[in-house]
Parts: C-alpha cells; sequence; structure tokens
C-alpha cells in the first residue's frame, strides 16, 4: 500500500516552505522587474480617480495573453493593497510551482518520484529573480494543466477537453508563452504515444484532443492583428547568447551557488542513471527534449517579450528531470532528496540574506519620496554596470514606486507595442518617457567608474517637463549633479529639486 505521505512529498513540502524564506524577510522582493510591476498596477487600481495619474498616463483593459499578475493583484489589492498584494502574487509562484511539479510527477507514476524533488532546486530560476511574473505564473498553470492532461489521457476525448479547456486558457490568459510550454510538454507527451501505437486511431485521437489548443491561437491572431512593434528578433551573437541561456538557468543570487547547483544536479542524475538507479520515461522526456530544442528555435525577443529564450530554459531543465523514474533502493532515494534539500536550503538562504540586504537600501532610497508632493513629475537615473549583471536586483524600476506613492510621473515604465496595457500620455520627449531612459552606465566596460555619462544625461534633459531629479544606486558618490546640492540623500541616492 502506497503510503499517504512519501519521502519526496515530505522533501517538497519543506521545499516549498524554503521557497518562502527569501520573501518573508522583505518588504519588496529583489526582483528587477517587480517595482516597475507594481507601478501598472497601482494605476490598474486607481481606475482615474487621481487627476495626477489621468493627467500622466493611460490604461486599457484588453483581452491578451499577459494578464496573469494583473489579474491577481486586481483581486487581492482592494482588501490588501497594490504593494502587499504584489508581495503576496510573488511570494506565492514558487511554492505554486512546486505543487505542479508534485502534481506532474504523481499523474505520471502515480507517486511523487525523487526526479521531482531535483526538479523543485528550479524553481527559484532566473525568470522568476528577473521579475517575469506573469510568464511564471504562466508556467505554473501549465503545470497542472500537463498534470490534468495526463490523468485524463485514458478517458474518451471530449471529456478531457471539457476539463482541461479552462486550465488551457487561464495559461494563455496569465502568458502566451507559457501556453506554448505546455503545447510542447503535451506534444512530447502524445509523440511518445503515437510512437510506441503506430496507428491511424491513435493519431485520429490526438488530432481531436489537440483541438483544446485552438482557441489560444485565435485569440492571439486576434489581439496581434494591427498591432505595432516587432514581432520577434534575435539579437545579435545569437549562438553565444543560447549557451548562456542554459549556464544562466538559476542567476540570481551569487555565481558559485547558481552556477554550481545545475552541475551538482547533472552529476547526480549521470550517476544515479550509469548505476540504474533511474531510468527515463520517454513520455515527459519527449516534452523536455521538445523544450530543449524549443530554447535555440525561440527568439530573444516575442511579441514585446524579452528574454522569451532564456525564460524557456528551466522549463527544460523541470520537464527532463520529471522524465526520471527511480528504480533503486529507498535509503539511496533519501539520501539523494536530502542532499537536494540542503543544496536548496542554502541558495533560498543566500537569497534571503541578499534580498534582505537590498530591502535595507530600497528603503532608504524610497524615505526620500517623504520630500516629494502629490502629482510630481520625476525624472531618474540609475547607476547600472556596463552589461547584464548577475545578482538580481529592482534598482532599475524602484523608481516607478515614486508613482505608487505619489501619485507621480516617472520615466521607469515600460511601453512594450501591443501588449502594455499601461502607457504615458503626458507630452514629454519620447526618448525620457519610458524605460530605459532612466539607465544610465557609469561603469565603464575597460574597468573604472565615470560620472560622464550621468551628467551628459541631464544635460539633455529638458528640465522645464519634470520637478525633480532622482538619482539612484549612487554607492555615495558626489558631484551627481555639478552646481546642484539634493535636498534629500540616502547612502544609495539623492533627491534633487528641479528650479524653473
Amino acid at each position: 500500500m502506497t503510503r499517504r505521505f512519501s519521502p519526496a512529498g515530505i522533501t517538497l513540502a519543506a521545499l516549498a516552505l524554503l521557497a518562502l524564506l527569501p520573501f518573508a524577510l522583505v518588504n519588496l522582493p529583489s526582483m528587477i522587474d517587480l517595482a516597475g510591476h507594481i507601478g501598472r498596477y497601482h494605476v490598474m487600481m486607481d481606475g482615474g480617480r487621481s487627476p495626477w495619474l489621468r493627467l500622466y498616463y493611460g490604461f486599457e483593459w484588453r483581452l491578451v495573453g499577459n494578464l496573469g499578475a494583473d489579474l491577481i493583484v486586481r483581486a487581492l489589492a482592494p482588501w490588501l493593497g497594490v504593494e502587499h498584494a504584489a508581495w503576496l502574487m510573488a511570494a506565492g509562484i514558487a511554492p505554486l510551482t512546486v505543487l505542479g511539479i508534485a502534481a506532474v510527477s504523481r499523474a505520471a507514476y502515480g507517486r511523487i518520484q525523487p526526479g521531482a524533488v531535483l526538479a523543485a532546486l528550479f524553481v527559484l530560476s532566473n525568470p522568476l529573480m528577473y521579475g517575469f511574473v506573469n510568464f511564471c505564473i504562466s508556467y505554473t498553470l501549465a503545470l497542472f494543466a500537463f498534470a490534468a492532461w495526463i490523468g485524463l489521457r485514458e478517458r474518451v476525448w471530449w471529456l478531457q477537453i471539457l476539463a482541461t479547456a479552462p486550465l488551457v486558457f487561464l495559461t494563455w490568459l496569465a502568458h502566451a508563452m507559457g501556453w506554448g510550454l505546455l503545447l510542447l510538454m503535451v506534444g512530447g507527451f502524445e509523440l511518445e504515444r503515437l510512437f510506441r501505437l503506430r496507428s491511424r486511431a491513435a493519431l485520429l485521437d490526438a488530432v481531436l484532443r489537440g483541438l483544446v489548443f485552438l482557441p489560444p491561437i485565435l485569440l492571439t491572431i486576434l489581439w496581434r492583428s494591427g498591432s505595432q512593434g516587432v514581432l520577434y528578433y534575435y539579437g545579435t551573437a545569437v549562438w553565444k547568447r543560447k549557451l548562456m541561456n542554459w549556464i544562466v538557468v538559476l542567476r540570481g543570487e551569487a555565481k558559485w551557488i547558481d552556477i554550481g547547483t545545475p552541475i551538482l544536479v547533472a552529476l547526480t542524475v549521470m550517476a544515479t542513471l550509469w548505476r540504474r538507479m533511474q531510468a527515463i520515461d520517454w513520455r515527459l522526456a519527449s516534452g523536455g527534449a521538445l523544450l530543449a530544442l524549443g530554447t535555440v528555435a525561440m527568439p530573444m525577443t516575442v511579441m514585446g517579450s524579452w528574454g522569451a529564450d532564456e525564460r524557456m530554459v528551466p522549463s527544460a531543465v523541470i520537464a527532463l528531470l520529471l522524465s526520471l523514474r527511480w528504480t533503486g533502493s529507498p535509503r539511496a532515494a533519501l539520501r539523494m532528496m536530502l542532499f537536494a534539500l540542503a543544496l536548496f536550503a542554502i541558495r533560498a538562504g543566500m537569497v534571503a540574506r541578499d534580498w534582505a540586504r537590498f530591502d535595507a537600501a530600497y528603503s532608504g532610497a524610497i524615505r526620500e519620496l517623504d520630500a516629494v508632493p502629490a502629482g510630481a513629475r520625476v525624472f531618474s537615473l540609475v547607476f547600472t554596470g556596463c552589461g547584464p549583471e548577475w545578482e538580481a536586483s529592482t534598482w532599475t524600476h524602484l523608481p516607478s514606486l515614486a508613482l505608487v506613492r505619489r501619485d507621480a510621473l516617472v520615466n521607469s515604465q515600460w511601453y512594450l507595442p501591443g501588449a502594455a496595457m499601461l502607457k504615458v500620455i503626458y507630452p514629454v520627449d519620447p526618448d525620457y518617457r519610458n524605460d530605459p531612459s532612466q539607465q544610465v552606465s557609469t561603469k565603464l566596460c575597460g574597468g573604472g567608474f565615470s560620472l560622464d555619462p550621468l551628467h551628459e544625461r541631464i544635460e539633455e534633459l529638458d528640465t522645464d517637463r519634470w520637478d525633480y531629479l532622482w538619482v539612484l544606486r549612487t554607492g555615495g558618490a558626489s558631484d551627481l549633479w555639478p552646481g546642484h546640492t539634493p535636498i534629500r540623500t540616502s547612502p544609495d541616492s539623492a533627491l534633487f529639486r528641479i528650479e524653473h
């Protein structure tokens, strides 16, 4: 008789709780894009009541495949407020993804496999640390939808469609890319079945069941018809980027633990396969292989979503690890799962430590907004490095909290043609209206540090359109605006009043 609480299930529950640790210690999770999302949620919840927000921003609800977190915050914010609702939404993603992993494993094997524990090590992955919250919610829904697909696969085709259609639609609604990941997981599962059965009846049955994926395709066509902007973009140095996507699968903490964890997991898997303690189940491995190939074929940017190929890598890793069926001894499985738990605890603890440090710095900078009146126009400049940084922080979008706290005009919100419901309507220079106009590289690529790019950006600015200049992530640097004295400072920021 199968035990109700298996060691794998208990270990996954512990991992889900550990995934909450970084969030429990902070007010603002240090996810790169999250503060920018919170700014959009504030305009969404205001509903045009603020005269300042009506003057600065336009917000239009539309049926698009990119609404996961927005809908959750819309439901929670009336009771919790925007910032707390966003915190709760973000905090719930990783634990729910662990549950989704457990659901797939139980549906495929009848019980949770040790491979699912290894897969759960990748829930605090690069996409979540980056703050791609809509995508991460969509992927979590895709796991539950895939588990339902497996569990209902032997039922009559129309019953499976009726049962899975709501989950398929919700997955698309949260983010279209998550729907694409679900399609590849299901596609791999069905291809393995067709290869095994090799019959026309099996092919017809698979086609009929696949009709459940048709409505989101039609909705995407309607959504994108007439939209402006580039549909896809591969970028430069494509093959270097494709390789780096696998190296940065857990980027967001210290390099040695983020790179070391996948290496240790890979070595563990190879050792257990070599010793025949695990076997590959091709029903799930086929989908994992399709996802891995998809990371190569996927452009860098799709329908305005940057990092599309980069986001796919953790899902491919999780699918491949879920395809492992344990054949070794229970004691060996327990040892492997305890090792995975320790590895995850170390990384979650390090993320929590660094997030707490960042949160204190964010709080110090945000206190400067006490000197800013409601409805102010705040132009922000945030120091950045020469290229992408390893450690995740939300400094680049922290200025959006001026929007939340002061109904301010800020220049740190995104504009994604065809995808964005929020846009700046106030007449300022388009080059200084949206992200990334707030980012200024003061760390030179050849080494060293220079304020010249900052000074040049300020000189280019039409100061008549702005009331305040907010410089962030300064590291205590002085002479930020020659000839001007800040009215408020913190160790990492300075606030200037612009005299008209």
